[in-house]
């Protein structure tokens, strides 16, 4: 006859304090995490709104500098005074460098300085919290989505704004989160997964 043996009453307590214990500290991270990227798109949300105001307001072209970095991720808001037609070839960073190195020859090492940082609605260049990081930033004048460097979401006088998809996610990449950008009301959506533009034109 086979020997029947079940669990004791001390193996099944063990199971259960360490089952309490991992979930002890990874479930509160979880939520920390998810309470982080939250606050941040909320953040990103009002500032949105406030950059386009602004842009109308003083007449000027802004742009918001995402920093797309691995390492530590940053952002930026910059100005320059009218409306400024954007070359689609600036939108990369490839694109970017050929202009300044161009300007560059023309002015003797000294490129016009177009954009300039604006102090009034960020007090310079803020940090991404934690371990939350931008991922990549498409726009429709793109090829493909920008995952490395300075990519810029543009604020116009005449209150559009650059259709744009922002997304950040946790230092693992495990959760996405994505900002879209109405290019008509300069209103920015959350979307709580991975989404490019395509996915949310009509």
């Amino acid at each position: 006859m086979k020997n029947k043996r079940g669990f004791t009453l001390i193996e099944v307590m063990i199971t259960v304090a360490i089952m309490g214990t991992v979930m002890a500290i990874g479930v509160p991270r979880l939520f920390k995490t998810q309470d982080n990227i939250r606050a941040v798109t909320r953040k990103f949300l009002v500032m949105a709104k406030e950059i386009r105001n602004k842009a109308r307001l003083n007449n000027s072209t802004y742009r918001l500098v995402i920093h797309i970095d691995p390492k530590e991720s940053s952002y930026r808001v910059e100005r320059a005074n009218g409306a400024q037609l954007i070359d689609p070839a600036m939108m990369t960073t490839e694109g970017r460098q050929k202009a300044e190195d161009a300007a560059r020859d023309k002015t003797e090492g000294k490129p016009p300085p177009l954009f300039q940082p604006d102090s009034s609605v960020l007090k310079g260049e803020k940090t991404l919290a934690g371990t939350l990081r931008f991922v990549s930033l498409e726009t429709l004048n793109m090829s493909s989505p920008q995952t490395e460097g300075d990519a810029y979401i543009y604020f116009f006088p005449q209150g559009f704004v650059d259709a744009a998809a922002l997304q950040i996610s946790t230092g693992n990449g495990t959760n996405i989160w994505t900002l879209i950008f109405n290019p008509l009301t300069g209103q920015a959506d959350v979307i709580e997964k991975a989404s490019a533009l395509k996915d949310v034109q009509r």
